[in-house]
């Protein structure tokens, strides 16, 4: 339903505002919806609009805009329950701005995914890198993304520089594609947790 739960309805004086078209940022759906609340004082005129898929309460600013942004990335079907909970953390993450976080979480998925694959536990983040490209769960045409990320995760882990929204998005986009080409466009039979 969504990340929180805000349960039926329970809001209360609700307002019928002129309908508007969003992705709620909590459950990520497309919607449109007219009730909610607004301020009444015409300096600040902020507009909180109640989804009515999963009731969440989204902010949009004087110039409509939304102060909470959707999560990012897909809902990744068949990912087994430890790569998920993860994946769902680099999510938040990423809708937080927490880009430094995100790339160190993005780390931990690419060594659950070796491990998960066959590689053995307690290996160096560039063995599992090495592991996943030489077993082709990376495609062989994504070598060079698999090593920058290498080097992207390394530098997040053991220098004290923040990462950039920039290499946050690229890391992400690359473990998106290959959770998805790994997990969730996998032949039947070919997921051991299936």
């Amino acid at each position: 339903m969504g990340i929180y739960n805000f349960g039926d309805s329970s809001w209360r004086n609700e307002e019928i505002l002129v309908s508007l078209s969003f992705t709620c940022w909590n459950c990520n759906n497309q919607v449109a919806s007219d009730k909610g609340y607004k301020t009444h004082n015409d300096n600040l005129r902020k507009k909180i609009y109640l989804c009515p898929h999963c009731h969440a309460p989204n902010v949009f600013d004087v110039a409509g805009k939304s102060i909470l942004s959707p999560l990012p990335g897909k809902e990744i079907k068949k990912l087994p329950e430890n790569i998920k909970n993860v994946y769902d953390e680099v999510r938040k993450c990423m809708q937080s701005n927490s880009f430094t976080g995100a790339v160190m979480l993005m780390r931990k998925i690419i060594m659950n995914i070796a491990v998960h694959e066959g590689a053995e536990k307690n290996k160096r983040f560039a063995e599992y890198v090495d592991y996943l490209c030489d077993n082709g769960i990376v495609h062989k045409k994504s070598k060079k993304k698999a090593d920058s990320v290498r080097k992207l995760g390394n530098d997040a882990n053991h220098e004290i520089e923040n990462r950039t929204q920039e290499e946050a998005q690229n890391f992400f986009e690359f473990i998106e594609l290959l959770l998805m080409a790994n997990y969730e466009f996998a032949d039947e039979g070919e997921d051991k947790n299936a």
